[in-house]
């Protein structure tokens, strides 16, 4: 008896001084003696420590609930904040995206209107991944009256020439393939050459005289020999040149194209010659 007592000691103290408070009001009210008032005045003394941290106790779980409804108020708005971010990076990105096909599609339909030949462009769908052989495939194909043959240029130069033709497809061989050649001019010089691909990757003129007058920086155009290529359509710039001196007949020149053949996206499929000589002017990007 007496462990169950210590055990709940503070229950039944608690109980006995809110009871004892209760008989005692009750006494209050039916006599206002100096021992009611005594009795009263201890039991306050003794009972509002307890109420003062009840109420402590309330307002701190009050304060804590607002504070976690609050924190729960500011994860929500953070998630949504977080999702309204992302959803607007991914508009800003498609917005760029489309900003530069307008750019590019803007500088094809300038040279269409400047080559001023029946033209038609196409995308870029597909590229060999081999180094064997560079070839593009585009979305365009006998449908659209493409042809074996036919030259492929960009705004910046020429590309290369179509050489297999589906109903809806074609495949087009770039000037930096190994089988490609074609003839071309130094534009200052006017010395002529045959610029043909490598397994580099790159562009190298063949067959220009020891002596010809080739500077860095010459700009390289085609020729029109051959009849496959319309001339003065820009190729590219001299790179390097160099006389051999183990008694070679030629110079060894090498050529960086003016396209960009890692960044082609859209092209242009000539199907007549360009009625003049030089449709691209200065060769450089358009504006």
């Amino acid at each position: 008896m007496t462990r169950l007592l210590l055990r709940y000691r503070r229950g039944l103290i608690l109980s006995s001084t809110l009871l004892l408070s209760f008989v005692l009001m009750t006494l209050q009210v039916r006599s206002q003696s100096a021992l009611a008032d005594l009795t009263k005045h201890i039991l306050l003394t003794s009972v509002s420590p307890f109420l003062r941290i009840a109420a402590v106790g309330k307002a701190a779980t009050v304060t804590l609930w607002n504070e976690y409804i609050d924190l729960r108020r500011v994860r929500l708005d953070n998630q949504l904040l977080k999702e309204e971010t992302r959803q607007l990076r991914t508009q800003v990105g498609e917005l760029r995206e489309t900003a530069l096909e307008n750019y590019r599609l803007i500088g094809l339909l300038e040279l269409r209107n400047r080559v001023g030949s029946e033209a038609v462009s196409a995308k870029v769908i597909g590229k060999d991944a081999t180094n064997w052989f560079r070839t593009i495939l585009i979305d365009r194909g006998g449908n659209e009256g493409i042809q074996r043959h036919m030259t492929v240029v960009t705004a910046e130069g020429l590309v290369g020439r179509v050489v297999d033709v589906t109903a809806l497809a074609a495949r087009v061989q770039l000037i930096t393939d190994p089988e490609s050649t074609v003839g071309v001019l130094i534009q200052r010089s006017r010395v002529a050459g045959i610029a043909a691909g490598n397994q580099e990757g790159t562009v190298q003129i063949k067959y220009l005289p020891l002596m010809a007058d080739v500077v860095i920086g010459d700009r390289v155009v085609t020729s029109g020999m051959g009849g496959v290529f319309p001339k003065g359509i820009p190729l590219g710039r001299v790179l390097r040149s160099s006389r051999p001196t183990n008694g070679a007949l030629f110079q060894e020149t090498w050529v960086q194209p003016l396209t960009d053949f890692s960044r082609l996206e859209e092209v242009l499929v000539l199907r007549q010659s360009p009625a003049n000589d030089l449709p691209w002017g200065s060769g450089e990007r358009l504006p």
